[in-house]
């Protein structure tokens, strides 16, 4: 009997412990409740004790971050364009009591971020262009701005109200209605007009500089060129003189000689008549050739 006794008092136990330990994992918060309502916050993992059976019950929430993505949203530009933005944003339980007594489970959560989320996009997209979104230009995207503006209003939001903290927000996609289509192709053809006429005159300028580069490098390679002729000219000239002095220093008569048949040869053809006085040096070798 005393034994039938001890095996059916262990058996208790075990269904008391089974219905009371429990454990709560590191990636989860955990909540005891008590006939529905909260009595403690469990955020260490780790094996705790609870009272058995239906007098309290565990609520688990994952600490892990969840990502989900909007509806897609129509709103209208400061420019008047209107635009259709798909948003997806990262988030996760940051207050575990907060989070369980206004929002209860991740899908509502969800359903609650995407709302406040479209919400602060009807307010904030509405203050920028449609340059701002799609543009060719760098320097004038402003969607991260948009992104941070929406982030940071929303989460200080979520956070007091529902205990959920936005970690990350973005535009996913940008779409346009049929109306605003052909105003955005217009816009990047003459964005791209622009670019390639800007290119094309930079390369112009670049040309016009090798060119002008090219010219005085000719000119001044001409003129070095000009230059070391004329010094050899002026040299070849001085050389030639010298030899013409030495050569008239020593046959100084042959010399005269030579030089008056070039004259002749420069001065008489068949049809000449030649007037000259009797002391001229040019008719000295006429007279002598003529005895």
């Amino acid at each position: 009997m005393k034994k039938i006794v001890g095996i059916l008092t262990f058996m208790l136990l075990l269904t008391l412990a089974y219905f009371s330990l429990f454990i709560v994992n590191e990636s989860e918060y955990a909540i005891v409740t008590q006939f529905g309502h909260p009595v403690s916050i469990i955020e260490t993992p780790g094996l705790y004790l609870k009272h058995p059976g239906f007098l309290q019950d565990i609520k688990r929430f994952d600490k892990r971050v969840e990502v989900a993505e909007t509806q897609p949203i129509q709103l209208l530009l400061k420019d008047k364009n209107p635009v259709v933005l798909t948003t997806y944003f990262a988030w996760k339980v940051k207050k575990p009591l907060l989070f369980y007594q206004s929002i209860g489970t991740i899908e509502n959560a969800a359903i609650k971020l995407n709302d406040m989320l479209n919400a602060q996009m009807g307010i904030i997209v509405g203050e920028y262009k449609l340059e701002n979104l799609i543009n060719t230009n760098t320097s004038m995207i402003k969607t991260a701005e948009i992104n941070n503006r929406i982030k940071e209003l929303t989460n200080s939001s979520s956070i007091e109200n529902y205990g959920i903290s936005i970690v990350s927000f973005a535009i996913d996609r940008i779409t346009y209605p049929s109306t605003v289509t052909k105003a955005v192709e217009e816009r990047m053809k003459s964005e791209r007009q622009k670019e390639a006429a800007k290119i094309r005159a930079e390369g112009k300028e670049h040309a016009d500089k090798l060119r002008a580069d090219a010219d005085r490098e000719a000119k001044g390679i001409i003129a070095t060129a000009e230059k070391e002729a004329a010094i050899v000219r002026g040299e070849g000239e001085k050389k030639a003189l010298s030899i013409y002095s030495k050569a008239y220093s020593k046959e100084r008569e042959f010399f005269d000689f030579t030089k008056s048949l070039e004259a002749y040869e420069t001065i008489l053809n068949s049809d000449t008549t030649l007037i000259i006085s009797t002391d001229s040096e040019l008719f000295k070798y006429l007279e002598k050739t003529k005895r």
